[in-house]
């Protein structure tokens, strides 16, 4: 998740970069104000109106044993350090949804613990809780294990496992928040942000930690993480950029092809310890073929360049049209392109994250809900019919068991929450049962594939779409034209 920062003049607004944020955006005015003056010239090019007509040609699909799988999901920031009866409660709230996978973070790093090297998020630690903290005797970074650290993680894992849901790991942040690829830099006094993808040092301490969590055993159930079915797949950065709006930013040295091989050096790395699971970028879907924002590559996101990576075996993407300086209806076209993104590179895609600003009266009770419902409707149809495999919604909150409560809940710092009082759950809740049964990725799936024909396996998995010779093979019917 990202957060707007809009300069209008020399002032410089926030929209919402507070306590309890995963990120902070800058988005220029200029960017902004750019995106809706080519939206006033040119209009929407997809309707925002009317019924979405069904996709002719096959997706890609994630397969769970043996059967395609489409679903909903969310993410949520807090679990890897708030108590057990909050992680519980959004967990059990997930599974009554009928989502099928979460998204959250497995980093948490800070300075060293003795001060000698400065923390880049606060006071680095959330809660008492911390991953990765720098260590001055060895002169590089150390991992917490323990009650204070990674076993809040396993607690999650295997609270999920219970569930039977699925969990994305995040491996680090573009964004301070949390310490992520800046905590990197401070650690080895670099300056420039988008050394986390370039510098040796840093990259072998990266791949270091990556290499900490695929070998750790769950202190709970004994279970590896590598070997863990539980784990969706691991995500390399949440929103990787080569600038992130802070004092490490070095636009001049912002140029795709370093996320890029980044991207293929990751990924082989951890195909080489985990043939388990499979390994996405997390970008926001930021394009490089244009000359509008968020098509333009302008900030060193080309998002068919990393999904064409070998080892990258699923595509992601955002949206939030309102921070992002666009209208509503642009994201239809957003969704659109990125479905057809993965349809040509032969790869699944998620709508990783999405968002509406809604906000609350004194009472917690949205006071504009319609306006989020309509438009999570429209792209929940969207993802469904056109061949998307699934989409997580930004995010879902539950109760709040310590000082920060509002009416009993986790406060909604950024007015994108969704808690299962809201209207909005019911969308998700039907999207989510529906996409399992009609998403048409999954219908072509289904098609074209005889039942047996897929081998079973507890792990998530990618299968590209089948060409018609694949189909006469399987025994199956050819595409649907």
């Amino acid at each position: 998740m990202m957060f707007l920062v809009r300069r209008t003049f020399p002032i410089v607004v926030f929209f919402a970069c507070i306590v309890g944020a995963t990120g902070c955006l800058r988005q220029t005015g200029a960017r902004a104000t750019a995106a809706a003056s080519e939206e006033r010239g040119t209009g929407s090019t997809v309707q925002d109106e009317g019924p979405v007509q069904e996709a002719d040609q096959p997706s890609a699909s994630f397969v769970l044993n043996g059967e395609p799988f489409c679903f909903g999901g969310t993410n949520n920031y807090y679990l890897i350090y708030k108590s057990h009866k909050m992680v519980d409660d959004v967990l059990v709230a997930t599974k009554s949804l009928g989502l099928k996978v979460i998204r959250i973070w497995a980093y948490l790093d800070r300075g060293a613990l003795d001060g000698t090297v400065r923390n880049v998020d606060g006071a680095g630690e959330k809660g008492g809780v911390y991953f990765q903290y720098w260590d001055p005797a060895r002169k590089g970074p150390a991992y917490n294990d323990g009650a204070t650290g990674l076993e809040h993680l396993d607690y999650v894992l295997d609270k999920a496992r219970a569930l039977d849901l699925k969990v994305m790991l995040v491996l680090t942040n573009n964004w301070k928040d949390f310490g992520g690829m800046d905590q990197y830099i401070v650690w080895y006094g670099l300056k420039e942000h988008h050394q986390f993808y370039t510098d040796p040092t840093v990259v072998r301490a990266y791949e270091s930690w990556i290499d900490h969590l695929v070998h750790r055993r769950n202190a709970i159930n004994g279970s590896l993480y590598r070997d863990d079915p539980t784990i969706f797949g691991w995500e390399l950065a949440n929103e990787p950029r080569c600038i992130n709006a802070g004092e490490f930013d070095h636009a001049s040295a912002c140029n795709p092809s370093i996320l890029v091989k980044w991207a293929d050096e990751t990924s082989t790395f951890i195909r080489s310890i985990d043939p388990n699971h499979m390994v996405s970028v997390g970008d926001e879907g930021f394009f490089a073929n244009g000359t509008s924002p968020h098509y333009d590559g302008a900030d060193g996101v080309d998002h068919a360049a990393l999904l064409a990576v070998k080892h990258i075996d699923f595509g992601t993407y955002h949206l939030y049209p309102e921070t992002w300086g666009h209208r509503t209806s642009w994201a239809n076209k957003w969704i659109e392109d990125h479905i057809e993104a993965a349809r040509s590179a032969g790869k699944p895609t998620l709508l990783e994250e999405y968002g509406i600003v809604a906000r609350r009266n004194a009472d917690g009770v949205i006071t504009d809900d319609a306006r989020r419902r309509k438009a999570y409707s429209r792209w929940h149809d969207l993802v469904e019919r056109r061949g998307g495999n699934g989409a997580l919604f930004w995010m879902l909150a539950g109760i709040d068991d310590e000082g920060e409560a509002q009416h009993g809940m986790y406060p909604d710092y950024d007015h994108f929450d969704l808690y299962t009082t809201d209207a909005a759950a019911n969308l998700v809740k039907d999207f989510a049962s529906t996409i399992a049964t009609d998403g048409q990725a999954c219908k072509f799936f289904r098609h074209l594939y005889p039942a047996g024909a897929t081998p079973k396996s507890p792990f998530v998995t990618a299968s590209g779409p089948p060409s018609r010779a694949q189909a006469r093979v399987a025994g199956a019917r050819p595409p649907l034209t």
